[in-house]
């Protein structure tokens, strides 16, 4: 596992974060650059604050940089939430496939007073881009059935292969991973439905009604920040 130790710039989208953030608050840093940005920003604001996270590699970057970041398990409440995304809509349903751990991403995003995604502008569109899968979180005995089912919605499904070694990538649980990919995702809420209700299905990469903001930027490269009902 590598732990990021070179110092990043502050961008201005961890600057607004970091605005956000209030002494006394339980923050929740999910994964991605942009989060490790501002990891790096409250480091060096010297903040009154208490650090969680449902990833294992930003628990581990934090500390090599000097921060104390405890697991979701040891908290009982989140204020504030920050995390990366790979898609994101006008209402604000979101996709994270990329890192696979959707399971604990939803968990602090549920305990979360506000959960708030740090991005680029590129991907926010008014539809979720197509390029992106829906990562399933899956345990191994069903597997085939799962995919089974998600053949006969017209997805193209793939077992996620591992990328630093000769295996199958898996959660943190042991659970194998599998993408479903599709040429447009307008059917998502029906097809998350019937995935659901699957056996053994864990946990799905899709994060409907749970976004309360984004932070990105606009065509001057300035930081903003985006509520529900900003996007038309």
């Amino acid at each position: 596992m590598k732990i990021i130790y070179e110092v990043i710039l502050i961008t201005t989208i961890s600057e607004l974060a970091l605005n956000k953030i209030k002494n006394g608050m339980t923050v929740s840093l999910g994964g991605g650059h942009n989060v490790f940005n501002l990891t790096q920003a409250i480091r060096h604001a010297q903040l009154d604050i208490r650090l969680c996270s449902p990833s294992e590699l930003t628990r581990l970057n934090c500390q090599a940089i000097g921060l104390q970041v405890d697991s979701l398990e040891a908290i009982d409440h989140i204020d504030l939430a920050f995390d990366g995304c790979d898609s994101v809509d006008y209402h604000f349903n979101a996709l994270k496939s990329g890192g696979g751990i959707h399971l604990y991403e939803k968990i602090a995003a549920q305990m979360s007073d506000k959960y708030v995604l740090l991005l680029p502008a590129e991907r926010i569109q008014k539809e979720l881009s197509n390029k992106v899968p829906l990562c399933i979180e899956i345990a191994p005995p069903v597997v085939k059935q799962v995919i089974k089912t998600g053949e006969s919605m017209d997805l193209k499904m793939e077992i996620r292969q591992g990328t630093k070694v000769a295996t199958l990538a898996r959660s943190p649980q042991g659970n194998l991973l599998v993408d479903a990919f599709s040429s447009t995702w307008n059917d998502i809420d029906k097809i998350v439905s019937k995935l659901n209700n699957q056996n053994g299905v864990v946990a799905i990469s899709y994060f409907k009604d749970l976004v309360t903001s984004l932070i990105t930027t606009n065509e001057n490269n300035e930081a903003i920040e985006l509520k529900k009902g900003d996007l038309k």
